[in-house]
């Protein structure tokens, strides 16, 4: 259990404030337990691990939740559901697990409230979908991939609420036909009030966010008291987190390019494009640090991540390569 904690993974324990070596060991585990080959002995050592400080429980957490369900399985089980062979790459799971926990953590990212909401959301869809709804008083609303709402409606009241790592488009000028008052919309971390507006806005994790204005306007304030409240007039954008807000123009193209089903790519690297289109497709999706850096352009078809992933080795020295459907590694040629 000797390999090296990928840069990215290291970043990604700063961020959540993970011990880095509780990370490195809970990742040994849970490729031990892939692997099959695990001895009688390595359950009560590894109860023995997790037990012997809150450092290891909440590694072995976040672990868990990169693995999606499987993390809640007994090893023997969870090596017949994988199908894999005895002798698994322990370098490869732990880099699929570093760059899934950096992207979306199998759509269960974000505070324990964010599964709570999701649960109890009025609108929701699943990864890979999108769901266009009509509210009751006329505002039209579109949720991205592995979206979730809250709505509440009622005694001169209107809020929508976004679970985390949400991400949806919401046109409210039909509902200002009805003067029917400013409507707020919650985020995580920010509250905005828009009246005869047409915006899209995502919750980024960890107390960050984007909203861009296509129409209209729309007050922001974010959680954070050292950030001012902004007005943002159509064809402008914010982007918020903990260390600062920054307002830019909109690229209306870019932003409505997930509604029409396309992810729109500006000279990406391959990383983040791969790390946007794994919010698309269930399992894991990660590339090699040798072509980590690789520019990718062009807009994206959505429904059939596998014919973009095809289109990008035909673009690009990279060959892809499935170890089941759901664990894909892109690697130099």
């Amino acid at each position: 259990m000797s390999d090296a904690l990928p840069g990215s993974l290291r970043q990604y324990a700063d961020r959540h404030g993970l011990d880095v070596a509780s990370l490195q060991a809970a990742l040994d585990w849970q490729v031990l337990f892939w692997s099959g080959e695990q001895q009688a002995a390595d359950q009560e050592r590894w109860r023995h691990w997790l037990n012997a400080n809150a450092d290891h429980r909440h590694a072995w957490e976040a672990v868990a939740r990169m693995a999606g369900t499987l993390g809640t399985l007994s090893p023997q089980v969870a090596h017949r559901t994988l199908k894999q062979p005895a002798a698994v790459s322990r370098r490869r799971v732990l880099g699929a697990l570093a760059v899934a926990g950096l992207g979306s953590m199998l759509m269960f990212a974000g505070t324990g409230g964010g599964l709570w909401q999701r649960a109890m959301a009025d609108y929701r869809c699943a990864r890979g979908e999108q769901q266009r709804v009509r509210l009751e008083d006329g505002s039209s609303l579109i949720l991205n991939t592995a979206s979730a709402v809250s709505v509440d409606f009622g005694n001169s009241r209107r809020r929508i609420t976004l679970a985390p790592e949400s991400e949806i488009a919401l046109d409210t000028r039909p509902s200002a036909l009805d003067d029917t008052g400013p409507l707020a919309l919650a985020l995580p971390a920010a509250l905005l009030s828009v009246q005869n507006t047409w915006l899209t806005a995502r919750d980024l994790g960890q107390g960050a966010g984007t909203v861009g204005v296509l129409a209209g306007r729309a007050q922001l304030v974010t959680a954070y008291p050292r950030q001012a409240a902004v007005t943002l007039n159509a064809g402008q954008q914010a982007h918020f987190d903990r260390d600062g807000l920054s307002v830019t123009p909109l690229s209306r193209q870019r932003a409505l390019a997930w509604t029409r089903g396309v992810l729109q790519a500006d000279r990406w690297r391959l990383a983040d494009f791969l790390d946007e289109l794994s919010r698309y497709r269930d399992g894991v999706l990660y590339c090699d640090d040798e072509v980590a850096d690789l520019i990718v352009s062009g807009a994206y078809p959505l429904k059939d991540t596998d014919y973009v992933l095809e289109s990008l080795a035909r673009a690009l020295p990279v060959a892809i390569h499935y170890r089941t459907p759901w664990l894909v590694r892109v690697g130099a040629v």
